[in-house]
């Protein structure tokens, strides 16, 4: 019965059983005979990040904002733009290709009232401004992705709300930051 599914839904198969390599040259032999579209190169961004292979998760992403941008789904752009921005940001801290990315998004989202792509683009900026030591605007962002993300994006909330408290932390403000830090962790459990 295997025989006669297709290797994408193979693949994907693979991937919510978490066989990350195995999900992962189902994709790469499907993707090189007719390219992935849509979910399947969210998908494929997942799957290689999980795998281990960041080169193919940034291009993923790269080739998502691109066709989102032909097909006119600014939304959809600016959301790979920010996974874009931020694998390049928790992986390579790259700051100018980050903040270029950053810039794209921000763009994109021009118009559109809050979603889960704009307390995301919260995250990152916060990271960002704290890599670059600018400890106020990293607040400043983390304050504005946990007040996003409490109405639409809680995982962003939830990683906005440590970046916070690292950024109380590394600004002195250890007993402060550390008391974020537990309110965070009850927040996340």
């Amino acid at each position: 019965e295997l025989t006669h599914t297709t290797p994408l839904a193979r693949a994907r198969e693979a991937a919510g059983r978490g066989e990350w390599q195995q999900a992962f040259d189902l994709l790469i032999d499907t993707d090189a005979i007719t390219p992935l579209d849509g979910p399947d190169l969210a998908l494929l961004a997942g799957v290689a990040y999980a795998a281990g292979h960041l080169d193919v998760t940034i291009s993923a992403w790269e080739r998502a904002h691109a066709r989102s941008v032909d097909a006119g789904d600014h939304l959809s752009a600016a959301g790979a733009a920010v996974r874009v921005a931020m694998h390049l940001l928790f992986d390579t801290a790259l700051m100018a290709p980050v903040r270029g990315w950053i810039k794209r998004a921000e763009r994109l989202l021009e118009g559109h009232d809050e979603t889960p792509v704009h307390a995301w683009l919260g995250v990152v900026h916060n990271y960002e401004r704290l890599l670059s030591g600018d400890f106020e605007a990293a607040r400043r962002w983390a304050r504005h992705a946990i007040d996003v993300g409490a109405r639409c994006a809680p995982a962003a909330a939830a990683i906005a709300r440590v970046a916070e408290a690292r950024s109380l932390i590394l600004e002195g403000e250890v007993e402060r930051g550390l008391e974020l830090l537990d309110e965070a962790g009850v927040a996340a459990v």
